[in-house]
């Protein structure tokens, strides 16, 4: 795992299981608990805005991308920022999930957007060393590489896309086929360059781990809600955990003595530590 303090607490969607998911009331609420990066999902309006939202469809039926900001009932990236930096979260970093969807191109933004968007709001913020990209895409990740070398690249990963066993290339890995790896997601992105590897915690086991560890890859799975598993995960080195539930995730770490990240309360709320 490295250095106690570099364990990496993602509040997933800003916690998920304690808020709404993705938004500013979650991601208050999560500097409030106390974590080291607030993760997001990102879709982009049509006039070129970084909404946060997982889905790329409204409950009323219409499109996320297909619509301007100021029609979308959805907070943006620029303000999740202008949080953090209200709350002087120093310490707290972004993990930023680009939504493009290679099966259903049409109903989002292309991939060129999305890029462009989230890199120009996160330079503008100057928060580009403060901030991860994480994408089942490799195609997104490799074009965020060329805008912006100093954010970090996290692969999303589950069984499912990486098509191991089928003909051909997966459409969510840039034309890598990762039977030419024997299946092995470690060294396929280890030879992408790659910062992390964010797998499904089902995926996880030791010798993942230390082969990730010795590619130069962190391992930060996902979503990891169970507190039997985060003490599983943990014990296997694993150098974050997103999940919903932040809470349970900060009492485990306080349990096992490990480093806490900061906590960051509103104006006028105190908390046991702040």
């Amino acid at each position: 795992m490295g250095e106690l303090t570099a364990f990496d607490l993602q509040a997933h969607r800003g916690g998920a299981g304690l808020r709404t998911a993705n938004t500013l009331r979650a991601f208050g609420h999560a500097l409030e608990v106390g974590v080291s990066t607030l993760e997001l999902d990102v879709q982009i309006s049509n006039d070129r805005v970084a909404m946060v939202s997982h889905d790329r469809v409204l409950p009323d039926g219409e499109f996320v991308s297909w619509l301007p900001r100021v029609e979308l009932p959805l907070d943006t990236l620029a303000e999740v920022i202008a949080l953090v930096e209200e709350r002087g979260a120093d310490e707290v970093g972004l993990n930023i999930e680009t939504k493009f969807d290679v099966v259903h191109p049409d109903e989002v933004a292309p991939r060129e957007r999305f890029v462009e968007v989230v890199v120009a709001t996160v330079q503008a913020a100057d928060f580009v060393a403060r901030t991860s990209i994480q994408c089942f895409d490799w195609d997104v990740l490799d074009l965020v590489r060329q805008a912006e070398p100093g954010l970090r690249l996290n692969v999303l990963t589950n069984t499912a896309y990486l098509e191991i066993g089928l003909p051909g290339a997966s459409p969510w890995m840039a034309g890598v086929d990762i039977d030419a790896y024997d299946g092995d997601v470690v060294r396929a992105a280890s030879d992408r360059g790659y910062t992390a590897l964010s797998p499904s915690h089902s995926l996880i086991t030791a010798e993942m781990v230390a082969q990730a560890h010795g590619a130069g890859l962190q391992v930060i799975p996902y979503t990891v809600d169970e507190p039997g598993v985060m003490e599983h995960l943990i014990g296997l080195g694993v150098d974050g955990l997103i999940t919903n539930r932040p809470d349970v995730l900060r009492g485990i770490l306080d349990a096992r003595g490990l480093p806490l990240p900061r906590r960051y309360p509103a104006p006028g709320v105190t908390t046991p530590d702040s």
